[in-house]
């Protein structure tokens, strides 16, 4: 396969079209969905997939920040060629011990910060999961505990511990059940607003965690002040209340260090992994986790040994090849072709259609005028062949994988000033089956 776009059908084509509208009827948990299916024989290479209908796509997407060394890196297929010739590949790995578990424990222990001082981790099977856990082991050792506290925008997960973290959208929580919850600003009010919670409605001995993304996703990419994370950070341990931070679409190198936290200078008591590790992880001091056996566990958790050894690869990747450097390079090299495509925007456009650009690494998002061009430019995008996410009410975030190059960026930016041309006009961008996913920007995890 060509690294290169190449869009041959309509999107979606007519194979891709097919298998959509019969999963519609059949899938319970049907939402918007990008409208294209992903080749049968997992063709592609670098930054590029291809289609069920042959149709190149250059990804800035990277699934949501899951697939962090893009398609088809050599060093992954060959940890897969090594496993695909066992059964079975998944394990009750809790229960029974496969050596991958204790592999993956001791590389992710690797890369924590010293100054956690953590010695121990508990694998699971999502992002979702490990804040679960994470949470579940905070009040574990709280037994005073009455609320957790969480931030205003926060995406945490979908399980119901998970969820009551969560303040990103009504549709992700109405007629679930939550366990109680409050709110801070994700501003430089964050501290005082925490001080004063704890001083006229809650005892610290009655808070079983705060917990923060330093980087928000789904919640717009936000980026967390430094007052803030500091002050926060200061309050919980004077208070003793276990901090958690959420590293689950930030975290594996993305922002240029292992963990976004790393750029705040604090250190967090527990802290979770998933989507770039391939499996869910919580990381701590083995102090905080319960010494009960039984008190935690999972069926499947430590157990699916290929997705073990892929994560694995992965971060032994990531050190041999540097790419946390060459993320921060790439990254600042993004933002400031963005600055530049904005700067001219304003020019041609009588305004700069490009608004808010905010990131770290390769996590990086900005905003446009509204709502209905971001949905607009979100799909002209992928009907040129590019790959992108929304967050927030009208941003787009950018998280190409890890391999990418310069080159690839500016082939980006070039369709990015090719979209905003189409879609900066009032009425109807686009027509035919692709308007069926018209929302697809809205759905993120």
């Amino acid at each position: 396969m060509k690294e290169q776009i190449s869009v041959r059908t309509q999107i979606p084509g007519p194979k891709a079209a097919k298998i959509l509208n019969t999963l519609q009827k059949k899938n319970g948990g049907w939402s918007t969905v990008y409208p294209f299916v992903h080749s049968e024989t997992g063709e592609g290479s670098g930054c590029y997939f291809q289609d069920i209908d042959s149709n190149t796509f250059l990804d800035f997407g990277s699934q949501i920040s899951s697939n962090p060394l893009g398609y088809n890196h050599p060093a992954l297929l060959e940890t897969a060629k090594d496993y695909l010739k066992r059964t079975p590949l998944k394990f009750a790995g809790q229960d029974f011990t496969v050596k991958e578990h204790l592999d993956m424990i001791e590389e992710l222990l690797s890369i924590a910060p010293h100054s956690m001082h953590a010695n121990a981790a508990f694998l699971i099977n999502s992002g979702a999961e490990a804040v679960e856990n994470a949470i579940k082991c905070a009040m574990r050792s709280r037994p005073a505990t009455k609320l957790g506290i969480s931030m205003t925008g926060a995406f945490h997960g979908r399980t119901l511990g998970a969820l009551s973290c969560t303040n990103s959208k009504l549709v992700q929580k109405k007629g679930y059940l939550s366990i109680p919850m409050r709110r801070l600003s994700f501003s430089d009010n964050a501290g005082e607003e925490l001080e004063k919670l704890l001083s006229r409605e809650v005892a610290p001995a009655e808070v079983g965690f705060v917990i923060v993304e330093a980087i928000q996703g789904e919640g717009g990419y936000n980026i967390a002040s430094q007052k803030m994370m500091r002050d926060l950070r200061k309050i919980t341990k004077q208070q003793n209340i276990p901090f958690i931070a959420d590293e689950v679409q930030s975290g594996m190198g993305r922002t240029g260090t292992w963990w976004a936290f790393e750029h705040f200078g604090i250190a967090p008591d527990f802290f979770t992994s998933a989507k770039a590790l391939q499996v869910g992880a919580v990381v701590a001091n083995k102090n905080w986790f319960p010494n009960e056996s039984g008190a935690i566990s999972s069926t499947w958790g430590g157990g699916h040994v290929l997705d073990l050894a892929m994560g694995i690869t992965t971060i032994k990747t990531i050190k041999k090849h540097k790419l946390l450097q060459k993320n921060a390079e790439h990254g600042a090299y993004l933002r400031q072709a963005l600055a530049e495509l904005a700067q001219d925007s304003a020019g041609k456009f009588k305004t700069s259609l490009i608004q808010n650009i905010r990131g770290k690494g390769l996590m990086n998002a900005f905003d446009l005028p509204t709502k209905k061009m971001r949905e607009d430019i979100v799909l002209q995008l992928l009907k040129q062949g590019i790959v992108v996410l929304g967050c927030g009410k009208t941003g787009i975030r950018l998280l190409p994988p890890y391999i990418v190059t310069k080159k690839e960026i500016d082939i980006f930016l070039e369709q990015l000033e090719s979209a905003l041309k189409i879609c900066n006009k009032k009425g109807p961008v686009h027509t035919g089956p692709i308007c069926s996913y018209g929302m697809c920007a809205d759905m993120h995890t």
